[in-house]
């Protein structure tokens, strides 16, 4: 299953931190809108009826920057 999440802001690590309506896994891979592999999920953390999610971007530090109004996706839920 596929869910849309939204970038709330980046972190000064410059992981991305995200809200989705699902919780994904731990380990999950993050899309960006072209659906290529941006990330994984590395840390779920806040309340439990609404959790926060980091991201931890694979490569390319300047990708963070252009995502931030972008919707991204997780695969597995």
């Amino acid at each position: 299953m596929r869910a849309e999440g939204n970038i709330m802001c980046v972190t000064d690590q410059g992981e991305l931190i995200a809200r989705f309506p699902q919780t994904p896994k731990m380990g999950s891979p993050v899309l960006d809108k072209k659906k290529k592999p941006i990330g994984k999920v590395s840390w779920i953390f806040g309340p439990a009826d609404d959790p926060y999610v980091e991201i931890k971007l694979n490569k390319e530090p300047k990708k963070r920057l252009s995502i931030l109004n972008e919707n991204i996706y997780v695969e597995e839920i």
